[in-house]
């Protein structure tokens, strides 16, 4: 059961004009409250989105679907989004800080789905410009940010050919190409 899950949790660009509500927004992040984290550290910090204006200033500031010439328009962006961010000077080990980003936004993702939305992480987009668009405080600085929406699009996982593990897409049909269990599973005693 949870393996059918996982399978559907893929990234989706474009959206439909449905709103995200800040109080679901905050219904993720409680899911992202509870992932691990590196030494019990907690050092993610959220700013929610659900604002239409700002969600459209955020998503001219954004890069979806970097491997493919397809970009999302804005009658497709997301509706609502989650910055993740840290204290400023960052203090710790950063490689541990990216590892509890990806728990947390799997998390997030999951209870997307749960709620009938979907997301993408997003690590291309102007964080100077997102940051002032949000008025954040100096001692934070930004990391991630997850797109959130009512998927438009349709995204299937195919099997890869001959190790090709770049994404197409055609019209509203996203296809992930993934590895097969015996090429990633390197040895087993």
């Amino acid at each position: 059961m949870i393996l059918e899950i996982l399978k559907k949790i893929r990234s989706h660009r474009s959206f439909t004009q449905h709103k995200v509500t800040l109080n679901e927004l905050r219904y993720m992040v409680e899911g992202a409250r509870y992932a691990a984290s590196a030494k019990n550290s907690q050092k993610i910090r959220y700013v929610l989105v659900s604002d239409e204006k700002l969600c459209n200033d955020i998503f001219a500031q954004s890069k979806f679907a970097g491997a493919i010439k397809w970009k999302p328009e804005l009658g497709e962006s997301p509706r609502g989004y989650i910055l993740m961010c840290t204290e400023s000077p960052f203090e710790g080990n950063e490689n541990l800080f990216y590892f509890d980003m990806g728990l947390a936004a799997q998390n997030i993702l999951l209870i997307a789905d749960e709620l009938g939305y979907k997301g993408c992480i997003v690590a291309a987009f102007n964080k100077k410009e997102v940051e002032k668009l949000l008025e954040l405080e100096n001692n934070f600085t930004s990391y991630i940010l997850i797109a959130l929406g009512e998927p438009k699009d349709n995204v299937t996982v195919v099997p890869s050919v001959m190790g090709n593990t770049t994404y197409s897409r055609i019209k509203n049909e996203h296809y992930v190409p993934k590895l097969p269990l015996d090429e990633i599973i390197i040895k087993e005693k």
